[in-house]
């Protein structure tokens, strides 16, 4: 065997001198080539496949009936508590939020699976086919608007749907928010009856006292 190179001389020495040869050195770099092709193939492949949207992850929602109106509470939330009504808050920052009461029906169709996972940023929600529709009546003047005033069309929830409106109630937190779309005179406060009407005839109401708006 010839070397034009003492540094290959060199090498295939101590190899040799080891009880290693070329044969043996090549077996090992074939192993490694496969195992980093295998690798790259792999990664290849799950690059290629599309994630699934995270609301696929979700569970279901489950059927539920409203019972009545749980809680009225304001917008914004500070040092761990809503805002109350000797408080003072922003227009923009302000929200007119409440809580349904509902019950779980015995056989909800949307139940998950046992052992099924879902996303951690699920929120569960609800079919609840039993509510009529929602109402904020005015019980003092405000912005200029009567007692006795239903101010639903002026309540808009974050995807842009007026309170009012609302007669689906399908795939729902029972936490609502809505924004004030009406600016009242500053340090204004909103005295509302909020009434829940079901299909059956029932009804349920909050009366309640928003913290004071400032507008500038």
């Amino acid at each position: 065997m010839e070397f034009t190179d003492p540094h290959s001389f060199v090498y295939f020495y101590v190899m040799k001198k080891n009880g290693k040869t070329s044969k043996g050195i090549s077996k090992k770099w074939k192993a490694t080539f496969c195992l980093g092709l295998t690798y790259m193939l792999a990664m290849i492949t799950f690059s290629c496949v599309e994630m699934p949207d995270l609301n696929d992850l979700c569970p279901d929602p489950i059927e539920a009936d409203a019972l009545s109106l749980k809680e009225v509470f304001y917008s914004p939330y500070s040092n761990q508590q809503y805002s109350s009504s000797t408080d003072t808050v922003p227009l923009g920052e302000f929200r007119f939020n409440f809580e349904l009461e509902i019950q779980q029906k015995e056989n909800p169709s949307g139940a998950s699976l046992p052992g099924q996972a879902f996303a951690l940023s699920c929120a569960q929600t609800f079919n609840i086919r039993n509510i009529s529709n929602i109402s904020v009546i005015l019980t003092a003047p405000f912005a200029g608007l009567p007692i006795g005033t239903d101010i639903g069309y002026l309540l808009e929830t974050p995807e842009g749907e007026k309170l009012s409106e609302l007669r689906t109630f399908e795939g729902i937190s029972v936490y609502f928010g809505t924004r004030l779309n009406i600016t009242p005179e500053n340090y204004s406060q909103l005295k509302t009856r909020t009434f829940l009407f079901l299909r059956n005839g029932d009804r349920s109401f909050i009366d309640s006292t928003s913290p004071y708006i400032k507008i500038n």
